[in-house]
């Protein structure tokens, strides 16, 4: 499974000290973006993706939580991000912006949040690169993952247009209990924060998520 290390569970006074050390081992860095209205905190903005972008070769995956997304594809496509994710909620017409964000380069994904049907991101599979689907609410942190979860990766893995395309990777309660069922699931991958930086060996941890095989149980 890929690993899509989530840096608002790094230390955020040290940054460029979590990407130094893992940089060469994840699939990407995750970070979340909170504007203070579509999710009521604020989160990591452009300039913290400039900085890493002359930090770290490594993806930097930015997940928007704003109530304008378009505008906010712009910023952090021109601030280095590689692959960018959007929920569907706050976009006017989804699919001109998941078009916006190929205009820039980026990799393009769809988040799916835990009240979502999987039918609502059906439609867009063709046209992405991945399908972030969550695992709790967003913009909360220590809580379990919703007990269908895995399910649903399932029926998203069975809707695929063909191939392995596009990834289901999934953000939310990724615990050492909750990855081997994502796994065997068919989910391509996680978003894991406290599960990588709250182990003594963080490279280590990245690497038992790498040795599980999507769609075969551990």
């Amino acid at each position: 499974m890929k690993a899509y290390v989530s840096l608002w569970s790094a230390d955020l006074l040290n940054l460029g000290a979590a990407v130094d050390q893992l940089g060469d081992v994840v699939d990407g860095f995750h970070l979340d973006v909170f504007d203070g209205h579509d999710v009521r905190d604020l989160l990591f903005g452009p300039a913290h993706v400039a900085a890493l972008r002359q930090r770290t070769g490594a993806v930097l995956d930015v997940h928007l939580n704003t109530t304008d997304p378009d505008y906010w594809v712009d910023r952090f496509a021109e601030a280095g991000a590689d692959m960018i994710t959007v929920q569907s909620g706050p976009c006017p017409d989804v699919g001109a912006t998941l078009a916006r964000i190929r205009g820039h380069g980026c990799q393009v994904s769809l988040g799916l949040e835990v009240d979502e049907p999987v039918s609502q991101a059906v439609p867009f599979l063709p046209g992405i690169d991945r399908l972030l689907l969550m695992g709790t609410v967003i913009g909360v942190k220590g809580h379990d993952q919703d007990p269908g979860t895995a399910g649903r990766v399932s029926e998203l893995v069975a809707a695929r247009p063909g191939g392995p395309a596009p990834e289901v990777v999934v953000d939310g309660g990724i615990r050492p209990h909750t990855v081997p069922g994502l796994a065997a699931a068919g989910a391509d991958g996680v978003v894991p924060g406290s599960l990588v930086f709250g182990q003594p060996d963080p490279r280590q941890a990245v690497a038992e998520i790498h040795a599980l095989r999507p769609g075969v149980a551990s």
